[in-house]
């Protein structure tokens, strides 16, 4: 299991009880010792004393012990006593440093994660990720966010966002963030080269999720690509094209920010299945069977080319991809 940055593994839990685990194991060794070296004890009567007297049981001795014994037996509680309070320090160190609570909450969201089924995974939780975290909550989709900054996995518990605090381009925490059972992966890093890297491992772990880039650098669009992206965003550009179709084209933009923040209201992308409702159905017949839904383009089956404003007589076929804008209930029944 890959490092929680916010708590500790197993193994660095443990780490946390050495010095007490060792002063256990020496008090032990020490007991068995004591009593077969200098009482004659056999091995077996030794362990057997050393275990409650250390426990502090109080059955009575296995044998007389004498002076000599009373006085080891002494030193042996002292040793134990010891122990116990060291135990108890590493406790109360852990529990008041928080790094316990982190470690119970990282391993309660990566069993939540592991329950996950079509979410999104985002690499990244700066300006573009977080815009991209709370669009996907605006539509109602589960999303893991992947970032290595404790301040921002603070903002993320609070925020109710699954998360892990690890460095995204290991391919191990995208395994942990549920990469075989996700819906596609946003890389929305900072870095042109972690996107890259990440797009790279996120590709080669799942070869048929859909994968979506930034691109702070217009020449890593291509590296990108490359690595295996299926779009690559250039937030810097995109901005800057909404800024002139808004000075040029107003009511347009007016227009989409309507259909992006309407609650019944829906830009959607639908697949026709062979036998479902519209398979065969033509387009000018989508607006009497679906009420309010208007097919805006199509991508016919086995191309890359999406066709605008298709005709009429045109029919639907199975494998054909559909953008069509529609009431969500009406676009709800023709995806059945």
């Amino acid at each position: 299991m890959a490092e929680n940055r916010t708590g500790m593994t197993i193994w660095a839990l443990v780490g946390r009880y050495r010095l007490p685990i060792g002063m256990l194991i020496a008090a032990t060794l020490y007991g068995v010792a004591g009593y077969v070296l200098l009482l004659g004890w056999s091995v077996r009567e030794a362990v057997y004393m050393t275990v409650i007297t250390l426990s502090t049981i109080g059955y009575r001795e296995v044998r007389p012990l004498g002076a000599l014994g009373e006085g080891f037996t002494i030193s042996l509680i002292v040793l134990g006593l010891i122990t116990v309070f060291a135990f108890l320090a590493a406790t109360t160190e852990l529990i008041m440093s928080g790094q316990l609570e982190a470690t119970l909450r990282g391993a309660r969201v990566r069993r939540d994660i592991g329950r996950l089924r079509g979410h999104f995974i985002i690499c990244g939780y700066g300006r573009v990720g977080r815009a991209a975290a709370a669009e996907f909550a605006q539509q109602g989709l589960e999303v893991v966010v992947i970032d290595h900054r404790p301040e921002v996995a603070d903002e993320l518990t609070v925020a109710g966002l699954a998360h892990l605090c690890e460095d995204a381009s290991r391919e191990a925490t995208l395994r942990a963030a549920g990469i075989e059972h996700a819906r596609g992966l946003v890389c929305a890093l900072d870095s042109d080269a972690l996107n890259v890297y990440v797009t790279l491992t996120g590709r080669a772990l799942r070869p048929g999720l859909l994968v979506v880039a930034r691109a702070s650098d217009p020449e890593s669009t291509d590296r990108l690509q490359r690595a295996g992206a299926d779009r690559v965003i250039q937030p810097y550009a995109l901005s800057g094209k909404l800024m002139a179709s808004v000075s040029i084209r107003p009511a347009v933009v007016d227009f989409l920010d309507l259909v992006a923040v309407a609650p019944d209201l829906r830009l959607e992308e639908l697949l026709v299945r062979a036998g479902s409702a519209t398979d065969g159905l033509r387009v000018a017949e989508v607006p009497a069977r679906f009420p309010g839904v208007t097919v805006l383009a199509i991508r016919p089956a086995g191309t890359d080319a999406m066709r605008a404003a298709p005709d009429g007589p045109t029919a639907l076929a199975p494998g054909d991809l559909v953008v069509a804008l529609g009431p969500v209930a009406a676009l709800q029944d023709m995806a059945a």
